[in-house]
């Protein structure tokens, strides 16, 4: 198994990179290459399927400096990541004995993605339920580098080559096949993300200062999508979060060169209709407005990286990186919890963070303990 994954994500390196030979269209084909469908309500798979799309562990401290562990060599509890027959993939947080941390999941898909010559829209499809808890940060994202870890130059593509790199330096300084140490400059794309139990979406943009402007809904406001702030030095721009009944449905991202959409559909609208986004042609033109949740048009831009609003790290990072186009994506789910988002966020008060952390050991523990994604459907899909 693991040598025919190699010779698959070969396969799949070579047409991301646009340089296909008849051989390697050959074993796209036949090993379904970068673009699938993993529908769980409709089939039963094990977790070697889920495994040949996904790596099911992170060998490294959390990035966004959540209290959570997404090593598997250093989990406490057993069951982290749960297959239900014909229901779902399910991604639990657990707390663990006498430790001040969580056991959690994060999934990073093996494919990785670009827009070229051949490819000029790419679909991304969640159907699923989110936790919802104060203190949980769940999300759904594409992230991308440029890093010959990240890129398999090395032919790692398995869990056990990921496990390598547990206990070895910081999130910083190890790039892997799951983690990259040039962000972001090859660019971050969030489809969801939901902080504290409130029912809203963030959809947010991460690049470097010299990379890229938005445009978000037609607002004629150009917002550059480094966009730095005091607290984050990198706080993206962003489009209108939007409220929803609870924070479950289907949701989706349709990437162009020059523009991402993001849509909503609540639980149980029809998404399987002729044309919808779980039927076998989804066609995003056929797709009512009001699903559209936002739209941001990408522009060059002529801004430096200014040393005085940026962090001297960023500005090395990012140098050279003066054009606006997003690299070898790939798909992430996670959760974290408290971090440099939701933790900061967890009240008004000047100890925030600190008081997230001490809720989520304390009365917290027992409601977030448990708590848990659900995947019930997830699709790539290349459209014309």
């Amino acid at each position: 198994m693991k040598y025919l994954l190699q010779i698959s994500l070969l396969g799949i390196i070579y047409l991301a990179a646009g340089n296909k030979s008849s051989a390697q269209v050959e074993l796209d084909a036949k090993y379904e290459n970068m673009f699938f469908v993993l529908d769980f309500e409709a089939q039963n798979y094990e977790l070697a399927d889920v495994q040949k799309y996904f790596f099911t562990t992170f060998a490294h401290d959390d990035p966004t400096q959540g209290d959570v562990v997404y090593d598997r060599l250093k989990w406490s509890n057993d069951s982290i990541i749960v297959l239900a027959e014909n229901e779902g993939l399910y991604g639990y947080v657990k707390s663990r004995p006498a430790d001040s941390n969580f056991d959690s999941f994060r999934l990073t898909s093996k494919p990785y993605y670009n827009l070229d010559g051949e490819v000029k829209r790419i679909l991304f499809v969640f159907k699923g339920k989110l936790p919802s808890a104060k203190g949980v940060w769940p999300a759904w994202w594409l992230n991308g580098s440029r890093q010959p870890e990240w890129l398999y130059e090395e032919g790692n593509v398995t869990d056990d080559d990921v496990d390598k790199y547990s206990g070895l330096g910081q999130f910083y300084n190890t790039p892997s096949p799951v983690n990259c140490t040039d962000w972001p400059s090859a660019g971050e794309v969030d489809i969801i993300e939901n902080i504290n139990g409130e029912s809203i979406i963030h959809n947010t943009i991460h690049t470097c200062p010299e990379m890229c402007e938005s445009e978000w809904n037609g607002d004629g406001i150009r917002i550059n999508c480094a966009n730095a702030t005091a607290r984050d030095p990198n706080s993206g721009c962003s489009g209108r979060a939007y409220p929803v009944s609870s924070p479950e449905g289907t949701f989706a991202c349709l990437w162009e060169k020059t523009s991402i959409r993001f849509y909503y559909w609540e639980s149980g609208a029809e998404v399987k209709a002729d044309g919808g986004p779980l039927s076998d042609s989804p066609d995003p033109d056929k797709w009512n407005n009001s699903f559209l949740k936002n739209y941001v048009e990408l522009f060059e831009t002529e801004d430096k990286c200014n040393e005085e609003l940026y962090q001297d790290w960023q500005c090395e990072v990012c140098k050279g990186k003066n054009r606006c186009e997003f690299a070898n994506m790939k798909m992430i789910f996670n959760i974290t919890l408290c971090g440099i988002w939701a933790g900061n966020e967890f009240d008004r008060t000047e100890k925030s963070l600190s008081n997230c952390k001490e809720y989520i050991m304390g009365e917290g523990k027992e409601l977030i303990d448990n708590q848990f994604m659900k995947i019930e459907y997830v699709s790539v899909t290349k459209l014309p």
